[in-house]
């Protein structure tokens, strides 16, 4: 039995709904903290953290940013970056 791994590539949310906002918000180059999240999105910390956890499960690279000086850590997804030509030339092997 041969298994293959395949890379998850997230669809994008419908509009104007709870989880295209919480993406909107993280896709800021500084990110925003679980306190900003719950603040504009109306949910207790706890959803916002699983609402992450989904987001990661489905694909989206999201980033944990080092604590601040307040100590809140924040949230981001990170920028798409471009393969470089190895990881192009390997995948045109399969």
């Amino acid at each position: 039995m041969t298994l293959s791994i395949t890379q998850v590539t997230p669809a994008a949310p419908r509009a104007n709904t709870k989880k295209a906002q919480l993406i909107q918000l993280l896709r800021s180059k500084s990110g925003a903290g679980i306190a900003k999240l719950t603040d504009r999105l109306g949910w207790q910390p706890h959803t916002v953290r699983a609402a992450l956890s989904r987001l990661r499960r489905t694909g989206h690279d999201v980033d944990r940013i080092a604590a601040t000086a307040r100590g809140e850590a924040k949230y981001r997804i990170a920028p798409k970056r471009q393969k470089t030509v190895l990881e192009r030339a390997e995948g045109s092997e399969e």
